[in-house]
């Protein structure tokens, strides 16, 4: 009877803050795991499937989206929360949304994405079938400090996975490869074996530049970025581990489309990927890896990925009065300097917004500004028509961007973010893009206004 309650609830709660344009994602799920604690235990054992959940510091809201969508290609109904609320409130409230009034479960799978700090209790709560794991960088330093305090909560989780389950993790991140766990789960790795030119190459925002097993300092052969790459210690025995799923090349069409090879244990496998930037091939990788431990067929694989869309405020585009705005998402130094590889990698004028919170989602310590190399945009101020700056902390952001060299009366100052963008639009020309850069609850405020002004639809309502 508790569980019946929590669910009729949640699911009232889901469709009252919807109908005051809200997502519905935190307060149904705080209400109902109040009611009966155990609520996702119980629920996610009534999968068929059974759960995919997918952790690291960036690229888990992409990467769990890719492997829905590959999933659901293979012939499975799956539930994934994709609005990117990753807490266990969030968890519980997609449980809630796709289970029926007497609690039966309306999905063969639930591919979950999963915040690093609750990865521990979901991996309790969900009894996986199998994690994926992206990366680890210095993130939300009020929450996590460090990285050892991610390390050791990811380290936690994987102690907990059942007997059968599987894990999928970055072997060019030696954060995350230096892991070692004591259960019977098959560990599968996947990594990058592309040659890049040398101006491709970008070392900024390291965090782990020292050996996991002795501390000494680690020797990289490649970097792809920050300590991603292929890395050895020259003092003891700790290396990369050869990965499972390569990819080895990758072509680039005028349109962004990447053609890509990637090397399977059993196989070759060509692609079509719609998406930007370096960082994106990793998220695929880890797709492709987490299908392949659930042995869904390549064929299924191709067709998902060669029609994927960026995820939800992810690279997301939309269209107004032929200017095309991008939104992406930045949170910490390591994630904020490749969307700004990626941006200073498009042809043209562009216009840029950056819209920074400091509520308890985003991070309260907003000091990361000063590790993301904005200095690389003032190095070519004069290919930008406009730098707009809002949210909680507007002229903080002002103040960064002034002393990265740009001018201040070049800086313009709004408050009201639904405001800013129109001010930016207003700059852009047409044929031009505009990229909104949001902290994630000024991303939430900011695609809402989006969808005002007749752009996308409320993420619940896409299919």
């Amino acid at each position: 009877m508790r569980l019946l309650i929590a669910i009729w609830s949640g699911k009232a709660l889901i469709a009252l803050t919807r109908m005051l344009g809200r997502g519905g994602t935190t307060l149904p799920g705080r209400v109902a795991l109040a009611i009966a604690p155990g609520l996702s235990f119980l629920l996610a054992r009534r999968l068929k499937q059974g759960t995919v959940a997918v952790t690291g510091t960036n690229g888990k809201t992409t990467t769990a989206y890719l492997v829905n969508g590959i999933l659901e290609k293979a012939g499975y109904k799956c539930i994934h929360n994709q609005s990117g609320s990753n807490m266990s409130w969030g968890v519980a409230s997609t449980l809630i949304e796709n289970c029926s009034w007497r609690g039966r479960m309306d999905g063969d799978f639930a591919v979950m994405e999963v915040d690093e700090g609750a990865f521990p209790g979901a991996v309790a709560e969900l009894r996986p079938r199998g994690v994926v794991l992206t990366n680890i960088f210095r993130d939300q330093l009020d929450r996590f400090g460090e990285i050892d305090s991610i390390q050791a909560l990811i380290k936690k989780g994987l102690d907990q996975i059942p007997a059968g389950s599987f894990q999928v993790l970055n072997a060019d991140d030696p954060s995350l490869a230096s892991i070692k766990n004591d259960n019977n789960s098959a560990r599968w790795t996947y990594g990058l074996e592309l040659e890049l030119p040398p101006d491709e190459f970008d070392n900024t925002g390291q965090d782990l530049k020292t050996c996991p097993a002795c501390s000494k300092k680690l020797e990289y052969t490649r970097i792809y970025f920050a300590h991603i790459g292929h890395y050895r210690c020259p003092s003891c025995p700790y290396r990369r581990p050869d990965p499972d799923v390569r990819l080895t090349e990758r072509r680039v069409s005028a349109e962004g489309i990447s053609r890509v090879k990637l090397n399977l244990p059993d196989q070759a496998l060509e692609l079509n990927v719609p998406l930007l930037g370096i960082y994106n091939l990793y998220n695929v990788l880890a797709a492709v890896t987490c299908a392949r431990a659930l042995a869904i067929p390549t064929a299924a694989i191709s067709a998902a990925l060669g029609k994927a869309a960026p995820s939800f405020g992810r690279m997301e585009r939309f269209d107004k009065d032929n200017k095309e705005i991008i939104m992406a998402l930045i949170k910490n130094p390591v994630g904020a300097n490749e969307v700004l590889r990626t941006i200073l990698n498009q042809p043209g004028k562009i216009t840029i917004v950056v819209a920074i919170n400091d509520n308890i989602a985003d991070g309260t310590d907003v000091s990361w500004l000063w590790d993301v190399d904005f200095e690389q945009l003032s190095a070519v101020a004069s290919r930008f028509s406009a730098v707009v700056v809002t949210g909680l902390r507007a002229w903080d952001m002002a103040v960064r961007f002034k002393y990265a060299g740009f001018e201040p009366e070049r800086i313009m100052v709004e408050d009201n973010p639904g405001r800013a963008i129109e001010v930016a639009l207003d700059q852009t020309a047409p044929g031009s893009k505009l990229f909104i850069l949001p902290t994630y609850t000024a991303m939430l405020g900011m695609r809402r206004h989006l969808n005002k002004m007749g752009l996308g639809i409320p993420y619940w309502e896409e299919s």
